[in-house]
């Protein structure tokens, strides 16, 4: 049987209420559905590449097991990230998925991405685990500037959910993504960037898809 993972978001984790409800739906047909700490216990530090080496170590321990990725946000972008390189990864489900990461950040921050000179060191965030703000390392866009060249080209089935009131992601990042991707869908939906207003209709299509495929 198929391997399926959830990628939580940014500022975010492996309990929160998608991610649960989603395990918790999995669970009721059998599933058991891994929703691994993108995080690694070290938000301040943690980049594009430390996400996508604790995805590749999960991965490693299936053994060459065919996998399903889930992917909340950031978890989406990280979701077609890994799907680029790693082959046992068959179909990829994207809610709101983090496209643009760079640009959008380097926007929001007013910062120059070809002269971080007078970057901080730290920026502040809000984050939902704890429910407080936190501090993240400004290495993070570093390191994104070096994932922002990947194409995401391979024809990896994906299905995408994104809603058109997104405040974080608009909904024409995935938009344009789509238009040069025949194998991406895309549903647009009547909510924010959290989509917890069409949870439960979202699980069900996400099963859904899977099944079309036969992955599930």
């Amino acid at each position: 049987m198929n391997k399926f993972v959830y990628l939580h978001g940014f500022a975010s984790g492996p309990s929160s209420k998608k991610a649960s409800i989603f395990k918790n739906i999995f669970k009721e047909i059998g599933v058991t559905l891994i929703t691994p700490d993108l995080e690694g216990g070290n938000f301040k530090n943690m980049t594009l590449s430390s996400q996508v080496k604790i995805i590749f170590d999960l991965l490693d321990q299936f053994q060459n097991k065919k996998v399903c990725l889930i992917g909340s946000s950031m978890g989406g972008y990280l979701a077609s990230l890994v799907a680029q390189r790693r082959l046992e990864v068959e179909a990829t489900y994207l809610m709101a998925p983090g496209f643009n990461f760079l640009d959008r950040w380097m926007r929001n921050l007013k910062l120059d991405c070809d002269n971080d000179t007078f970057w901080e060191p730290e920026i502040p965030i809000f984050h939902y685990r704890y429910d407080q703000t936190k501090y993240i390392c400004t290495d993070i866009f570093k390191d994104a500037k070096k994932w922002s060249y990947t194409s995401l080209n391979r024809q990896v089935p994906s299905r995408i959910v994104h809603g058109l009131y997104d405040e974080v992601v608009p909904i024409e990042e995935s938009k344009k993504f789509i238009m040069s991707r025949p194998w991406c869908s895309l549903k647009e939906l009547n909510s924010d960037h959290g989509l917890l207003s069409h949870l439960e209709w979202i699980v069900s299509d996400c099963m859904g898809f899977f099944k079309k495929l036969g992955v599930l």
